[in-house]
C-alpha cells in the first residue's frame, strides 16, 4: 500500500495558532505530520553532490570543536566522516523534489509569498548544529529517527557567541524545554528562539521548513535598482543662482533640492515592480529538474497537475508575476491562474472548474516551459 504525500496538521484551529503562538511562543505538535517516508538519506546525499544545490556538512558536539564543510561537495567527502556527530544539510529541497513541495499547501492558513523553503537535515547519531537561533519562523518536522530538542532563551545578534569563523553557535543557552521529536512531531519556533537538536540515532531526517522574512536594506535595494533602471538622467541645475552669504556651508533650499530631486526617482509604479519582482523569485531559479510524476500519481491518484517546487506564483490585480516575471491576464484567464496560485496540486475537477481556451492556452505554456506538470 502506497503511503500518502507529505502533510501536516495544526492541532487547533488555525486562528488560535496566529494569536496564540505565531512570532510569540514554542509549540511542540507530537504526529501533527505524516507521508515524510521520502527523500530518504541517499536521496539527500545525492542532491548535495549537484551543482547549483546549497549543502554543508556541520561536524561536532557538546562543547566543540566544530567544523564546517560548505558545497559543492564531492562525494570523497562522506568517505571521511565518521559513524557519529555530524549533519548533512540541504538547501531548498522542494525546489529540486516537487513531491516535497506539496507539504507546503498545508501552510495555507499563512500567505504564499511568507514561504521560503525547506531545508532537510540528515544526521548520525550525536549529529546537532549545534545551539543558535534563527531570524525567521521554522516548522522542524521529524521524518525518522529521534531528535532531542533543547529550547532556550530569545537570542539576537548581540547574544554571546561561540568563536568560530564560519558558524554562529551560541556560547550560552539555558535550557528552558525539552522534547523528543519522533516520526511526525513537528516543533514550531518564532524568530530569535534559541534551540539545539540532537539526533539521538543515525536515521535522524529533520524537514525544516522556513518562512521569508524579507530585510528592508535589500528591498529598499531592490526597489533603488528597480527605480534606476527606467529613471532619466538629471543633473542638479540652478539657474536663478544669486550671490551666496556664506560659500561654506550647505544652503538649506539646496539641500531640499538635492533631496527632492532624488526621492523623486522612486516611481510608485517602480516600486510596486520591484515588490511584486523580489517576492515572487524563488530562492533557487532556473532549475530543470524533472518531477516524478509516477510516484506522485501512486502516492494520490486524485491529482491531475502539480506546480513544480520551483515555481512561485503572486497575483497582482489583472496580473501574475511567476518566478520574478509578470504576465497580463484576460479575464477568463484569471480564475485558472488564482487556482494555480493558491496551491500546488490540482484535481481534474478543479481545473475543469476554471478552464476555458485562453487558459488552456496559458497553462499549455507554462507546462512546455515546465512550471507545471501532467500527472
Amino acid at each position: 500500500m502506497p503511503s500518502s504525500l507529505p502533510e501536516f496538521v495544526l492541532p487547533m484551529p488555525a486562528e488560535d495558532f496566529l494569536r496564540e503562538y505565531w512570532q510569540k511562543q514554542p509549540l511542540f505538535m507530537p504526529a501533527a505530520a505524516s507521508g515524510l517516508d521520502s527523500p530518504d538519506a541517499d536521496t539527500l546525499a545525492g542532491l548535495a553532490l549537484e551543482d547549483g544545490v546549497e549543502a554543508r556538512i556541520i561536524e561536532g558536539a557538546g562543547n566543540g570543536p566544530w567544523s564546517l564543510t560548505q558545497g559543492p561537495l564531492e562525494e570523497t567527502v562522506f568517505d571521511g566522516l565518521g559513524e557519529e556527530n555530524w549533519t548533512l544539510l540541504v538547501q531548498s529541497v522542494d525546489h529540486f523534489l516537487t513531491e516535497t513541495s506539496l507539504l507546503l499547501d498545508c501552510f495555507n492558513f499563512l500567505p504564499n509569498w511568507r514561504l521560503e523553503d525547506i531545508m532537510m537535515s540528515y544526521a548520525t547519531r550525536g549529529g546537532s548544529v549545534g545551539p543558535h537561533f534563527d531570524r525567521y519562523d521554522v516548522f522542524l518536522i521529524q521524518a525518522s529517527g529521534t531528535r532531542r530538542w533543547q529550547i532556550g532563551q530569545v537570542s539576537d545578534d548581540n547574544s554571546p557567541r561561540q568563536p568560530h569563523p564560519d558558524l554562529k553557535l551560541l556560547s550560552e543557552m539555558a535550557v528552558e524545554e525539552e522534547f523528543v521529536a519522533r516520526p511526525g512531531d513537528v516543533l514550531y519556533l518564532p524568530p530569535g528562539v534559541a534551540h539545539h537538536g540532537v539526533a539521538e540515532d543515525s536515521d535522524c531526517i529533520t524537514w525544516s521548513v522556513g518562512f521569508r522574512a524579507p530585510d528592508y536594506q535589500m528591498l529598499m535595494a531592490e526597489i533603488a535598482g528597480e527605480c534606476l533602471a527606467e529613471a532619466d538622467s538629471e543633473l542638479f541645475s540652478d539657474p536663478q543662482r544669486t550671490i551666496t552669504d556664506n560659500p561654506a556651508v550647505l544652503a538649506d533650499a539646496d539641500r531640499q533640492q538635492l533631496v527632492r530631486g532624488a526621492l523623486d526617482l522612486l516611481n510608485p509604479e517602480a516600486i510596486e515592480r520591484a515588490v511584486y519582482r523580489w517576492l515572487s523569485t524563488p530562492r533557487q531559479d532556473g532549475l530543470e529538474f524533472a518531477v516524478d510524476d509516477h510516484h506522485i500519481r501512486m502516492r494520490d491518484g486524485q491529482i491531475a497537475l502539480v506546480r513544480h517546487g520551483s515555481t512561485r506564483l503572486l497575483m497582482q490585480g489583472n496580473r501574475v508575476w511567476l518566478n520574478g516575471e509578470a504576465h497580463s491576464l484576460t479575464e477568463k484567464q484569471r480564475p485558472l491562474v488564482h487556482l494555480l496560485a493558491s496551491q500546488r496540486r490540482y484535481t481534474q475537477h478543479e481545473l475543469e472548474a476554471v478552464m476555458t481556451d485562453t487558459a488552456q492556452e496559458l497553462l499549455h505554456e507554462w507546462i512546455e516551459q515546465g512550471y507545471f506538470a501532467p500527472l
